[in-house]
């Protein structure tokens, strides 16, 4: 037996310590199912055990709820429960459950995802984004390689414009090269950078920018 020393509440979970030295990262709906208390003598691996058991279903319905939000990666369902101190085997579980039920999909996600940032940024920056949501190289560039180069130019001319609108002077080399950097953060590659100060020195613009109505975790 062990006896509690110290807990504390966080984001999600509940932090134990024991005297001991050892630690445990409850997720609050677990504890609210079996509370501890600081001085209570507590069996650490039988209480550990209590969580495996139970802690499937809690995962599950964070898993769900989190999802209902938006649309979410694999990753970002595994490092959320894992968070808040969901075992390894309950969240190997949960992922198989969401992937038979189809409410997990990283393609899908990084379909919906490219889509709705298409207007706003180039295919690199895309990939980036998409990367970092854990979603895999390969399943990011086959979602971005779906954006016709067309769509992409109108955008980076669109764009452009509003860059020069708010610049001052003639177009010079440092105001070219600026501009092409600024083209280059939005994730546009060279030649479509080149094509779209081409297109904006022929007098072409492409209107007003669209709002980007996609939901940000």
């Amino acid at each position: 037996m062990e006896q509690v020393s110290e807990i504390s509440r966080q984001s999600g979970c509940v932090v134990v310590r024991f005297t001991g030295g050892e630690k445990l990262v409850v997720p609050r709906p677990l504890f609210h199912e079996r509370p501890l208390k600081v001085g209570q003598n507590v069996g650490a691996a039988e209480y550990l055990l209590f969580l495996h058991l139970r802690g499937y279903p809690h995962a599950l319905d964070a898993a769900v709820r989190l999802l209902s939000v938006c649309d979410r990666s694999e990753r970002e369902i595994r490092a959320r429960l894992e968070r808040v101190g969901y075992p390894r085997p309950c969240i190997e579980r949960v992922i198989e459950k969401l992937y038979a039920e189809e409410l997990l999909d990283d393609e899908a996600l990084a379909e919906h995802w490219a889509q709705s940032r298409a207007h706003r940024h180039g295919r690199a920056r895309i990939r980036r984004e998409l990367t970092r949501r854990g979603v895999d190289p390969e399943t990011a560039q086959a979602a971005t390689s779906r954006l016709s180069d067309e769509e992409q130019l109108a955008d980076a001319i669109r764009l452009t414009g509003k860059y020069l609108g708010r610049t001052h002077g003639a177009m010079d080399r440092k105001l070219y090269q600026r501009t092409l950097a600024m083209l280059a953060r939005h994730g546009y590659d060279a030649d479509i950078a080149r094509r779209a100060l081409e297109a904006i020195a022929k007098g072409e613009d492409a209107g007003e920018e669209p709002p980007d109505l996609y939901y940000h975790p």
